[in-house]
């Protein structure tokens, strides 16, 4: 390995676009490459940025499409500072809009939940809306007031893959799937699962006090794996030599330990193994990033959908559907506890140390830290990110 001198204040440069190559002193490897500066984990004005230049650019992850069963349905969903209406219309095909009402700008839905087949009704006037987002109805407002037609609902593209809805708030956004294959290697491989069959046994919410970089940036990586979780290096050895990728695979996943097929404490579950995977996959953990906010974690008895929900500089919520056999989820004593417990233990510790990082990286001594050569997935996340600001700019 080349070697420079070590000094205490790592040196390098930043061009709009991001670091413009290894900084020259501060690094024992040129394999080292620096993080994000403080800043960008802290500062309001370029939450703000992160907003405009990623979430309301980009697919973002919303729900599974089962959560629309019926005409009506509808979720309430923030996509950055935008908060998008979503719900499947008489014909049984997705819609999504602005949850905005086009009299005085009233938000017209509080809640996730059914809509009984009913139209959207402002609550401020009761200005009304078909499910295809027409304006139908406006209370003492005479017809002649106002053309009818010419007051839609502000749509949103919105597509679904693999029972998950993916909505964009871009004007012109690239076909959903084009997206998944340009932001995650591993996604589109997991369409042999037939993830669409699974039904959603639970669903959680969590929120952590870190940036949502931080928690992707934890997720990327697992040199913290051994010291933060005792317990999942027990059931994904891999993890316990600081490694997220097996090597020797080719298909970005990791073997659980011997006897393992469940994100458990002891590797196993009293449910049954996803019908649709091979042995090998039941054996194995596999999971994916797909930019910028979702989680996916699957191993042979369920599969985990983590949604990241930005909500300042150093807040971030998440929600966390877990996927199960539809025999299972149907089950008279159905109990997905073990699965349950055991990822939110794994996501406390997580918190805990993007917590830590979250009030680090806030101090005034924090210009940037550095990745590791194992940090490569880490480093490419804040490539993309970095890319994506330099284009809004």
């Amino acid at each position: 390995m080349a070697s420079v001198r070590v000094q205490a204040d790592p040196g390098g440069s930043y061009d709009k676009a991001g670091p413009t190559g290894v900084p020259e002193e501060g690094y024992v490897s040129t394999a080292m490459k620096p993080t994000l500066r403080g800043e960008e984990y802290r500062s309001p004005a370029i939450y703000d940025a992160d907003l405009e230049g990623v979430f309301h650019r980009r697919w973002c992850y919303v729900g599974r499409s089962e959560r629309l069963a019926h005409v009506g349905d509808r979720l309430v969903v923030d996509v950055g500072a935008e908060s998008v209406l979503v719900l499947r219309n008489r014909d049984g095909d997705l819609q999504a809009y602005y949850n905005v009402c086009r009299h005085r700008g009233s938000q017209l839905c509080d809640a996730s939940g059914s809509g009984f087949g009913a139209a959207i009704t402002c609550p401020y006037h009761a200005w009304s809306y078909s499910l295809d987002g027409e304006l139908v109805a406006t209370p003492n407002v005479a017809k002649e007031e106002l053309d009818r037609m010419a007051f839609p609902l502000h749509r949103v593209a919105v597509e679904s893959w693999q029972g998950m809805l993916f909505v964009s708030l871009a004007n012109d956004p690239p076909p959903l799937v084009d997206w998944l294959a340009e932001s995650s290697d591993e996604i589109l491989s997991f369409e042999r699962l037939q993830l669409d069959r699974l039904r959603l046994g639970r669903l959680e919410t969590s929120t952590v006090a870190a940036n949502w970089k931080i928690l992707v940036e934890n997720y990327a990586e697992c040199l913290h794996c051994p010291q933060v979780h005792p317990e999942l290096v027990e059931i994904i050895p891999l993890h316990r030599q600081g490694d997220v990728i097996d090597e020797g695979r080719d298909d970005g996943g990791a073997w659980l330990a011997e006897g393992a097929n469940s994100f458990t404490a002891d590797g196993t579950a009293p449910l049954p193994v996803i019908a649709t995977m091979t042995p090998g996959d039941e054996r194995s953990y596999l999971s994916a990033f797909v930019y910028p906010n979702l989680f996916v974690d699957i191993t042979g008895t369920s599969v985990i959908l983590t949604r990241l929900i930005p909500r300042g500089p150093a807040r971030t919520d998440y929600e966390i559907e877990y996927l199960f056999e539809p025999s299972a989820v149907e089950s008279d004593d159905f109990d997905p506890s073990a699965v349950c417990d055991f990822s939110n233990l794994v996501m406390a510790q997580d918190n805990a140390v993007c917590e830590r990082t979250q009030r680090g990286v806030s101090s005034r001594s924090f210009d940037r830290g550095m990745f590791a050569a194992r940090d490569s997935l880490c480093w490419d996340f804040t490539q993309q990110y970095l890319a994506d600001l330099a284009a809004e700019s």
